[in-house]
């Protein structure tokens, strides 16, 4: 039987700072994680202009870890999704299940899912995710697929309203900006759609806001912007489209960072470029920094969950697991009439290191990647 998520955040605990996620506040995640699939990718949602600290939990599914046969129905049988009987929960199932045919449509097209669950408190009994699909490298990002997956996720077609919308949105999409990834958000009760838009640049995105609908101005979000995209490599879009484009806006800032090294000297860049507009708290800058880094327990394998250990143990004393500590991106959320708002997205990740002997080189990756490795 294999261990519940909530095994690999009480690895993350102890770098977490109570500055940034308080001990009740962590406490309500692993409510949610201990119900949930272990991933070998899954997170946190920080505010950084706020004294409070608490967080949201993210996580994503993959075929690669088994997370994705989980929420298909056809994982460990001692874990099972079925248990949770709310209908956004069995439109998830069967999303799952068309996602995990072979050569289906949207196996092709999405690369994984990513639920976010909202935590303000203690959560429901039945927790309830925003969930996005997010495409593979070179999908084609066809219509068709965004709306069947939809359609699996809110149980009827588009409304021809928000359909049209999310249509003159993408075609408003300057050259060389996609769509990345598209969101049901389910747990904030909005009908429409968001997108995830990539390939946006300072010069490129008042047009493309402006073409799109969005009621605001670049007055808005431009000065903070300038400030911050030159310490970032890259930046998305986040847009919700119903009948209209709504007023939030979400511009994410990303680093071209390898997993195999973080670059803290680049984010306490950024992050202080925030700090000195007061979006970001001095403690929360350093709570951030400190949390970056990677651990391995091959000192300490009984602190390892029971099926990564037993996983270990089967690949022999030459591969082992690693948990990776990183700052995904920082998001600046901009609404009309209210003052911007900064979060960062931490990300802990398992990844195998196995020592592929017959060619004298280390391989870092997925379970398949390192247990082919390995083979004589």
């Amino acid at each position: 039987m294999i261990d519940a998520l909530d095994t690999y955040l009480r690895l993350a605990a102890p770098h977490l700072s109570p500055e940034l996620i308080s001990p009740e506040a962590f406490g309500n995640l692993q409510r949610i994680a201990r119900q949930l699939p272990p991933a070998s990718a899954s997170g946190f949602e920080c505010r950084l202009g706020q004294p409070q600290a608490l967080a949201d939990l993210g996580v994503r599914l993959l075929a690669a870890d088994g997370s994705r046969a989980v929420l298909a129905g056809r994982g460990d049988p001692g874990f099972e999704l079925s248990r949770f009987t709310h209908p956004v929960w069995e439109r998830l199932r069967r999303f799952g299940a068309r996602w995990d045919e072979p050569g289906s449509r949207l196996a092709r097209e999405i690369g994984d899912i990513f639920l976010e669950f909202d935590v303000e408190g203690t959560p429901e009994q039945v927790p309830i995710p925003s969930f996005f699909i997010e495409y593979e490298r070179g999908a084609t990002r066809d219509l068709e697929v965004m709306e069947e997956a939809l359609a699996l996720l809110w149980g009827e077609p588009l409304a021809p309203a928000i359909r049209e919308r999310v249509v003159a949105s993408l075609e408003a999409l300057p050259s060389g900006g996609q769509v990345s990834a598209v969101g049901a958000m389910f747990s904030r009760r909005f009908e429409g759609v968001r997108l995830c838009l990539h390939g946006l640049t300072l010069d490129t995105l008042p047009g493309y806001l402006e073409r799109a609908g969005w009621p605001g101005t670049p007055a808005e979000w431009e000065p903070l912007l300038s400030a911050v995209a030159p310490r970032a490599e890259r930046l998305a879009l986040s847009l919700d489209v119903g009948g209209t484009v709504q007023p939030r806006l979400g511009v994410e800032c990303h680093l071209a960072e390898s997993l195999h090294e973080a670059d803290t000297a680049r984010w306490s860049a950024l992050l202080e470029v925030l700090e000195q507009r007061g979006l970001c708290l001095p403690t929360k800058r350093r709570a951030l920094l400190d949390w970056v880094g990677h651990l391995h327990l091959r000192s300490r394998p009984e602190a390892l969950p029971a099926h990564l250990r037993s996983l270990s143990a089967a690949l022999g004393p030459h591969a082992l697991p690693v948990f990776l500590r990183r700052i995904n991106h920082v998001k600046l959320v901009f609404q009309p009439g209210r003052p911007p708002e900064a979060k960062a997205y931490l990300a802990l990740i398992q990844r195998w290191l196995g020592q592929d002997r017959r060619r004298g080189r280390y391989v870092f990756g997925d379970l398949d990647e390192v247990r082919a490795s390995l083979v004589p």
